[in-house]
């Protein structure tokens, strides 16, 4: 399926990993930060510490917006280049880069509506333990879980409450991104009757 594809790497998989770090290693490199860069580039348990390399490459920027706006313009855009520098697959087994793609006449995006005909659902139901929750059984458990400490006492009432309300999605239209993302809200408001407008990387 045609669609924008994360680059590949080295060892020819497209890891986003090390698409973001390539982009924080940009920015660094072009504030004069090589220590960082080095330091972004090693790191080999990115998931769970970006965070601490994300405050380091905002600390310097704002110091250098301190010093010299200029500069610190132009590693905001290295940053940027380095994020837009996506592929497009135009065909199966075929990839242009991203900004190839967009630049072309010959390939145009295009918008598609697929109308279901099946009958909205009005109640949020719930799967646990094999049963369906729904209404009063929806509501019992809920007060039980806030019982016993498994969610707080406010998470269960706006369960309970947001629950019977899922009739006053029908008919609405909602803007997602990520559309095609597996725990996105699409699915849920389609069965609700809503639509969604979706916008996916493909």
């Amino acid at each position: 399926m045609p669609g924008v594809l994360f680059p590949l790497t080295e060892k020819g998989d497209r890891s986003t990993t090390g698409f973001s770090k390539n982009v924080f290693k940009a920015v660094a490199e072009s504030l004069g930060c090589q220590d960082l860069s080095e330091a972004i580039g090693k790191e080999k348990n990115w998931r769970q510490k970006y965070d601490g390399h994300l405050e380091n490459v905002v600390e310097h920027l704002a110091v250098m917006s301190l010093i010299d706006t200029a500069k610190m313009s132009q590693a905001m855009l290295a940053g940027l280049e380095t994020a837009r520098a996506m592929e497009f697959e135009v065909k199966e087994g075929e990839t242009v880069p991203l900004a190839t793609a967009m630049a072309s006449p010959e390939r145009k995006f295009d918008a598609v509506t697929v109308k279901g005909t099946g009958a909205a659902k009005t109640e949020v139901t719930v799967p646990y333990h094999g049963e369906q929750l729904v209404g009063q059984a929806l509501d019992a458990q809920c007060d039980l879980w806030a019982k016993v400490g498994t969610i707080e006492p406010g998470a269960a009432a706006a369960i309970k409450s947001g629950a019977k309300k899922l009739g006053e999605l029908k008919g609405r239209t909602f803007l997602v991104l990520g559309a095609s993302s597996e725990l996105g809200p699409v699915r849920p408001l389609l069965e609700a009757g809503g639509t969604p407008g979706g916008g996916v990387r493909g």
